[in-house]
């Protein structure tokens, strides 16, 4: 075993997917502050990575306390592979994150059965594939977390794909959550509003204005204030995590409002806007 090996084995091991971008990348710099061992699954290549990402984010990538595989998490025998020459090379992990997904948007008669296939795929059955993998490999004190987001917990115009998605990671993440309280094993979902990622300002180049507006209800983080709200309830190891203010107030009333009286909403909305 190697010098580097070895002390890795003596550090917690935090496994973050879609770690090369957005909340993931956040996610593992937070998490290497804490002295975790951070293990990342993204699907760009090995030697890829000093052509797709900037240099710091490359020096992060190839740096003595980050170890990258390559996989793409909607293919379950790469998941399976990825994770068990983890835990030969360092150990379980302590700490899992599903950052990895992706957003398929537009109403829809414009979305294919391609667009549908792809956002299960990747966003349901890839977060099914990691738990498969991480759940019986980890101990009681360790965590998983699924990432969700606030389109899972309410239907929003032009979000059918993505929305009812997310929707599945919340029931999945529930389900799961009640077989492995007793095991000790914490689970949580995050459902985050709209935040300034890479994947979010480019689907507001062609969002529909009633989208636009339902989505405003629950407000626009900064990634550093969607970390922050994510990781805080991380820490006190929440089922639910909803980072904003605005995010929060809006899961409660959307709880409180019977659901005819959200599709009036959205209707007055939808036809205000098509005028």
């Amino acid at each position: 075993m190697s010098q580097v090996t070895a002390a890795c084995k003596e550090q917690k091991v935090a496994l973050i997917t879609g770690g090369l971008s957005g909340i993931g990348l956040g996610l593992v710099k937070h998490y290497l502050r804490d002295n975790f061992h951070i293990v990342v699954f993204d699907i760009v290549a090995p030697d890829a990575l000093n052509t797709h990402c900037d240099k710091a984010t490359y020096q992060l990538m190839t740096g003595l306390h980050v170890s990258y595989f390559q996989v793409n998490i909607a293919n379950n025998k790469q998941v399976q592979h990825a994770v068990k020459s983890m835990v030969t090379e360092l150990g379980r992990p302590n700490l899992v994150v599903n950052c990895a997904g992706i957003l398929r948007a537009g109403e829809f008669a414009s979305l294919s059965a391609d667009d549908f296939t792809a956002s299960y795929q990747i966003n349901v059955l890839g977060s099914r594939h990691l738990a498969a993998a991480c759940l019986p490999l980890m101990h009681s004190g360790d965590h998983f977390a699924f990432i969700a987001s606030m389109a899972g917990t309410v239907g929003i115009y032009g979000y059918s794909a993505y929305g009812s998605s997310k929707f599945a990671v919340l029931g999945m993440a529930q389900c799961i959550r009640a077989e492995y309280a007793p095991k000790g094993i914490t689970i949580s979902v995050i459902c985050p509003p709209e935040i300034d990622t890479p994947m979010v300002i480019q689907e507001i180049k062609t969002m529909h204005p009633a989208t636009r507006i339902l989505k405003d209800f629950a407000g626009r983080l900064t990634l550093p204030q969607a970390l922050k709200g994510i990781t805080r309830g991380l820490d006190k190891r929440q089922f639910m995590i909803v980072p904003g203010s605005k995010a929060k107030c809006t899961l409660w009333l959307n709880r409180l409002t019977p659901i005819w009286v959200q599709n009036w909403v959205i209707d007055i909305i939808v036809k205000w806007q098509a005028r």
